[in-house]
């Protein structure tokens, strides 16, 4: 069985506490389904619980991308259209998780495929994208 865990390192970080913190948070909703997922063959039927942190997860990653696409609209960050656009998706996945009646009858599957998810979110969304704006949104003073 695959074990996630979602452990911040500096590297993610892009030198702005209030990102750095939402991101930390979401680390921490992430590990929650994780543990889900690590009880699963213990407590088979954990849908309200996981029904409960893909609700988390969804309002509070729709908070945490608001904050930054202001921090960006506000700074005048030119590459908005494409990181909104990066986002936008990311929501519309995730929605499209928590709605699933399939969370129902395949929750082991469901956790699997939203933490699979998450990990490439991770890897290419903070490593990458959100990179490109730490320079530009520093630069202006944003820390």
């Amino acid at each position: 069985d695959l074990i996630f865990m979602f452990l911040w390192k500096e590297s993610y970080s892009v030198n702005i506490s209030d990102i750095d913190n939402q991101h930390k948070e979401l680390f921490k909703i992430a590990n929650k389904l994780s543990d889900c997922l690590k009880e699963y063959d213990v407590i088979t039927d954990q849908y309200d619980e996981v029904k409960q942190i893909f609700n988390e997860l969804t309002n509070y990653t729709i908070y945490h991308f608001q904050f930054e696409e202001e921090l960006m609209i506000n700074n005048g960050y030119e590459n908005i259209a494409v990181h909104k656009a990066q986002h936008d998706t990311f929501i519309n996945k995730i929605k499209s998780l928590e709605f699933n009646e399939d969370i129902y009858i395949n929750q082991k599957r469901s956790m699997l495929e939203a933490l699979s998810f998450l990990l490439d979110w991770i890897s290419n969304h903070i490593l990458i994208t959100d990179m490109k704006y730490k320079s530009f949104l520093n630069g202006k003073g944003i820390i």
